[in-house]
């Protein structure tokens, strides 16, 4: 991905369900850029041509709109390097929504963790299913994920959220059946919405299934940010690459040396990577936007 599909609605634009106008209306999209997921020319007719976008705040996260009609044209697309500025979405109002205040708190709980491909520990039970519990401090990726994410959620929402062996096994990817099991546990639980593309800049908040070739070298990782003016996203995880050993920022070091929350202006650091360089290192990838609350007011706050 070397650049990014953009749209340009010089005006408001009706949203579809599906690339025709006879299908059923999705609301409005307002005046502005946004990223382009999918393109049909000439479709249904060869008087129309239509865009799929990224409109999070349609509740459907995308939607189609009629950017021609025979010589009049109601966008305008281009290819860009830098993404589009993406709406947030509210999780303010929504059942099982977590506040980031209280991951970070969690966070604490892995200050001494290292990286273990092969042993793995929890630093607290999880309801519905046995985990080993620590000492020793070692974890793996899948693991920090599973342990951090669940506990909140359960803690947040009590009898309303569900977790079992079924689910663990999801998250320790166990089956063939599906290598990006660890979203879908997300996405079926309760936690994470499915995000409309794989190649999309993340949500604040989002888990990825990451495999380097099909199906070897994964990867279970969060993104908490994505700064659409450098591309940057922070990466929260537990790893041995990186400057890592346990759970930390990647580029930015461990826990246990950086604190719980990275320092201000995280984007200007060389070492941060960028989307496109995930996009490329994990060419095969899902990912699910965890419903967690944030202040809203961008990733200078985090």
């Amino acid at each position: 991905m070397d650049t990014y599909r953009v749209a340009r609605l010089p005006a408001r634009l009706r949203g579809f369900a599906l690339p025709d106008t006879r299908t059923s209306p999705e609301g409005y999209v307002a005046a502005g850029d946004y990223l382009v997921l999918e393109e049909r020319a000439c479709h249904p007719t060869p008087d129309t041509d239509y865009a799929r976008l990224l409109v999070p705040k349609l509740g459907a996260l995308d939607t189609w709109v009629c950017t021609r009609w025979r010589t009049q044209r109601y966008a305008t697309l281009v290819s860009q390097e830098r993404a589009p500025a993406m709406a947030r979405l509210s999780f303010e109002s929504v059942p099982l929504a977590v506040f980031e205040d209280r991951l970070f708190v969690l966070l604490g709980a892995f200050l001494d963790y290292r990286y273990d491909a092969s042993r793995a520990y929890y630093p607290w039970a999880l309801p519905g299913v046995r985990v080993p519990l620590a000492p020793p401090r070692l974890n793996n990726c899948c693991t920090f994920v599973e342990a951090l994410l669940v506990k909140a959620f359960s803690e947040a929402s009590g009898a309303a959220f569900s977790w079992d062996a079924r689910r663990h096994r999801q998250m320790m990817i166990a089956s063939a059946e599906d290598y990006f099991s660890p979203v879908t546990a997300a996405v079926e639980s309760g936690m994470a919405l499915l995000a409309p593309s794989a190649d999309v800049p993340p949500h604040p908040w989002t888990l990825i299934q990451g495999w380097r070739s099909q199906w070897g070298s994964g990867h279970t990782f969060l993104v908490l940010d994505h700064h659409a003016e450098t591309d940057k996203v922070l990466v929260l995880e537990s790893n041995a690459a990186y400057g890592l050993d346990g759970v930390g920022y990647r580029g930015l070091g461990n826990l246990r040396d950086v604190g719980l929350q990275p320092s201000a202006q995280w984007w200007t650091r060389s070492e941060v990577w960028t989307w496109r360089r995930i996009c490329s290192t994990y060419p095969f990838r899902r990912q699910g936007w965890l419903k967690v609350v944030t202040d809203g007011v961008g990733p200078e706050k985090i």
